[in-house]
């Protein structure tokens, strides 16, 4: 079976396809077994790639013009399929896919910037992630603005592989497969992504294994991922019918302030202020929609920056807990430990 849910931008001939080779490139090639289909203007592009295999496969793909630039690494398993792509634009860019068949698909945006002033159909803002199903018959269209990047992960399954999760539970299997076909739910709110998630998505990059263990390894982090997901949407239905519209509004509205300003965050007054809602409203509410304090969710993005700085940056601790908010060492390594079970000197020698 073939299909992609990867964003592709890249120009070229309307009788042409668009696919890579072993060693990552773009080449064109007349006749493909069409993935999908993007209309970019007056072109059409067809892609091709294998996503469901029953040995792991892994592609590294890489575009780039005078209007965009685009790089995607994708690894093929059995039952799902991971991807990870940068997109980068020069000039305002709107296109349209079609595809060939239908998945469920969680799409995470992990953009540093993105231009959201037209609707995007996988996301509506940094650190969010939807959990849908995508009906072939159903086209989506996209837009990345001038000078805008826009960073993703995301993962393809069967179905087989989400009834591996719940099959032991029917209420909830009945209640995630009524609910993925819905178009109310395909177009709800996007969800936080939460501290955990930002883990797995970092564990699935990672070369700890090889081979067979190193698929073994992939399965369980994708099974892991999916099942927080499914948690944190059956907390936030559930939170939901708590909480007027205008509180959530302002909740989310402090969440994405956060993420912007957690290394110099604010106390609960200033940031109540802030989003427009009472103190008393921020600590419980926030607490409800999104499973953690305010203050916890500063903490945890904090850490998991400084860990991300420890293993890719090489970073002194001094220098890691500094940028993450931290005027006193000692307190950033008295932190660090209580997350990760590790002090910070630890990892960075690990």
């Amino acid at each position: 079976m073939y299909f992609c849910t990867c964003i592709w931008l890249c120009k070229v001939p309307s009788h042409y396809g668009a696919t890579g080779n072993a060693k990552g490139s773009i080449k064109a090639v007349r006749r493909i077994i069409m993935g999908y289909s993007m209309q970019l203007e007056s072109e059409t592009v067809y892609v091709n790639t294998e996503f469901f295999s029953p040995r792991i496969l892994e592609h590294r793909l890489s575009y780039e013009d005078n209007s965009l630039s685009m790089e995607l690494s994708d690894i093929s398993l059995n039952d799902f399929h991971l991807i990870r792509g940068r997109q980068a634009a020069n000039e305002d860019i709107s296109f349209a896919i079609h595809f060939d068949t239908s998945f469920y698909v969680t799409h995470f945006v992990l953009s540093d910037t993105l231009n959201t002033s037209k609707q995007n159909p996988w996301a509506s803002s940094l650190n969010t992630y939807r959990l849908y199903y995508q009906d072939r018959d159903q086209s989506e269209s996209g837009y990345i603005g001038k000078n805008q990047q826009y960073d993703f992960f995301e993962m393809a399954f069967r179905k087989s592989f989400l009834d591996g999760l719940v099959e032991e539970d029917e209420l909830l299997a009945d209640k995630l497969f009524s609910r993925f076909g819905k178009e109310e739910y395909r177009s709800a709110r996007a969800s936080p992504i939460i501290p955990d998630m930002y883990s797995c998505l970092g564990a699935m990059d990672s070369k700890v294994f090889t081979g067979a263990l190193q698929q073994l390894y992939l399965e369980t982090k994708a099974r892991e991922l999916l099942l927080l997901q499914i948690q944190t949407l059956m907390k936030t239905e559930s939170a939901v019918s708590t909480l007027k519209p205008a509180d959530i509004d302002c909740l989310h509205e402090a969440k994405h302030y956060i993420e912007r300003n957690y290394r110099r965050p604010c106390s609960i007054i200033d940031l109540a202020k802030i989003v427009g809602i009472n103190q008393t409203k921020l600590k419980r509410g926030f607490k409800e929609l999104f499973g953690t304090t305010v203050f916890g969710y500063v903490r945890d993005l904090q850490m998991e920056r400084a860990k991300q700085l420890l293993l890719e940056e090489g970073l002194y601790v001094s220098e890691v807990a500094d940028q993450v908010g931290y005027n006193h060492p000692q307190h950033f390594t008295v932190a660090f430990k209580r997350k990760f079970g590790v002090l910070p000197s630890e990892l960075k020698n690990s």
